[in-house]
């Protein structure tokens, strides 16, 4: 790690009913994560279903975001499309925001070449107002970024880094090799169970969805793997982990808004065609108890 540790929350996006913006809830969240420092903001990724979110909700909501923020912290922003042009206008959008970046996957549906990707994100970098943070999440997209085509792209000077949530520690490590150590290139993991580990392999931080729940947690753990402390490292990365596989298995974006509603209130909704967890369901029996368990809801 040459550059300063860096820790960015993946927030969900709170809704009401008639699947607006939750601005109470909007409020507690982001008031809850501001408070610990260090802690940054990323919205309308994967956890903030930017996926699913209207074009006309997102510019709302970024504006929200950032109204309530009001330079506390930095916010970067998903821009998820599958029609490059889509994302070209998105981005223009961008201009005057202040927002500190946007994190944008390829584009997927149609098989897509390493020539292809780079042509892409370069066109993107040239035009955009802000500076794109690659996004590499294969089990969503059904396309990865090539290691070399990374490393090509890295000398873009509106290219900041790259944000790796393929669950696959082995590109991870691959991407700290042929990058190295340098301090114009973030490489961030976005698998929560492999926070640590990366850290410990020379990684710049996380882009993490467990920071929605537990910011405090994240930050100690990163802290104590770039300490080299063996023991403790262990102990705080089994933590998260347990957090986070169950998470994972009670469905994962779903166990994230269900978890913020617990902290924070709020409905806990998706947009559809998704389901929120209901309150009389094990899986909100299991991640309540879980919370309670730990001191971070009473029950």
């Amino acid at each position: 790690m040459s550059n300063p540790l860096v820790i960015q929350a993946a927030m969900v996006t709170p809704l009401m009913p008639d699947l607006s913006i939750d601005y109470s809830t909007l409020d507690r969240l982001i008031e809850r994560l501001v408070s610990h420092d260090g802690i940054d903001l990323s919205i309308l990724g994967s956890t903030g279903e930017g996926a699913s979110a209207p074009l006309s909700f997102r510019s709302t909501f970024r504006e929200a975001v950032m109204n309530r923020v009001n330079g506390r912290c930095k916010v970067y922003t998903g821009i998820i499309n599958a029609i490059p042009s889509d994302t070209t206008e998105e981005l223009r959008a961008l201009q005057g925001l202040g927002l500190s970046g946007a994190l944008i996957p390829p584009p997927f549906y149609y098989p897509i070449s390493g020539l292809e990707i780079r042509s892409y994100f370069e066109d993107l970098a040239d035009r955009s107002p802000v500076p794109l943070m690659l996004y590499n999440i294969p089990p969503l997209t059904k396309v990865s970024l090539p290691a070399e085509v990374v490393l090509q792209l890295a000398s873009h000077p509106n290219i900041m880094g790259i944000k790796d949530s393929s669950r696959d520690f082995e590109y991870f490590l691959q991407l700290r090799h042929v990058l190295g150590d340098r301090d114009d290139f973030l490489v961030l993991t976005g698998t929560d169970t492999l926070i640590a580990s990366s850290v410990r392999a020379g990684g710049d931080g996380t882009v993490c969805a467990i920071a929605n729940l537990v910011p405090h947690w994240v930050r100690s753990t990163c802290q104590s793997a770039l300490s080299h402390n063996a023991r403790e490292t262990l102990d705080e990365h089994s933590r998260l982990s347990q957090l986070a596989y169950l998470v994972r298995a009670l469905g994962g974006v779903s166990a994230w808004k269900y978890g913020v509603r617990v902290l924070d209130g709020g409905t806990g909704l998706l947009f559809p065609p998704f389901e929120a967890i209901d309150d009389h369901t094990q899986a909100a029996n299991q991640l309540k108890s879980f919370l309670a368990s730990h001191q971070l809801v009473d029950l």
